[in-house]
């Protein structure tokens, strides 16, 4: 969560830094980046100055807005950071094995996530689940349903029975909702849950890629790296 220390610079997780810690600066060797303030009634302080504020991070550059309540001249004496953007979540770390498509569209669930578009980030995990069956081989016809394929990779060892459990109950069941049910609110905590189990799938299937890779061929199974070019399914 964003924070703002005493020389009103913000502390956050900056996304164009992979979601490392950083630090946001409010002003330059020029002087400040940019700010409209307005008179404010806080609930503690009585009125006060509230600031929409531009900040640059000090490790990439970007640039961050924030809404800061304060009390004399900015930083103050006290001051009251009520929303900052951009703020990343933690990013969880993937194999290096996994395609690089598959890797870019978990990103952009966790960006969904991050942003608030929980629904949005519910279908994106869900979709990257099915990519990774695929590109392993486990869409053996065109009507092999994404819950069938789960049910075969757990079959031929390359998921656990725990892990087909939680790829139905916490990824594949959640995202379908989304996809072709009525609008409805989602937890948070759901989606979460689908990223965690996701990652701990693309862990199974691309750590120990040589490993996996003979378990499919034993299994019969076709992933992209063995498929002619012109087959493969990689995005």
């Amino acid at each position: 969560m964003a924070t703002i220390n005493d020389e009103g610079n913000v502390t956050v997780c900056c996304p164009d830094c992979d979601g490392a810690l950083s630090t946001y600066e409010w002003r330059s060797s020029q002087g400040q980046l940019g700010v409209i303030t307005s008179s404010h009634d806080h609930s503690h302080w009585g009125s006060v100055r509230l600031d929409f504020r531009l900040f640059r991070c000090a490790g990439c550059g970007r640039g961050g807005l924030g809404v800061i309540a304060y009390a004399g001249q900015y930083p103050g004496s006290y001051r009251e950071l009520y929303s900052f953007y951009p703020e990343a979540r933690d990013r969880l770390p993937l194999p290096k094995s996994v395609p690089p498509g598959i890797a870019t569209e978990f990103r952009e669930g966790e960006k969904c996530l991050e942003a608030g578009c929980i629904r949005a980030a519910a279908g994106m995990f869900r979709s990257v689940l099915d990519k990774t069956l695929r590109a392993n081989g486990y869409k053996e016809k065109k009507g092999t349903t994404l819950e069938q394929q789960i049910d075969l990779a757990a079959g031929d060892g390359a998921i656990t029975q725990a892990r087909k459990r939680r790829a139905h109950d916490e990824i594949r069941v959640l995202g379908n909702d989304v996809l072709h049910d009525e609008w409805q609110e989602i937890p948070v905590e759901d989606v979460e849950a689908s990223r965690h189990y996701c990652q701990r799938i693309l862990e199974d299937f691309y750590d120990d890629r040589a490993s996996v890779l003979g378990l499919l061929r034993s299994s019969g199974r076709t992933a992209d790296e063995d498929k002619q070019p012109a087959e493969s399914s990689e995005i």
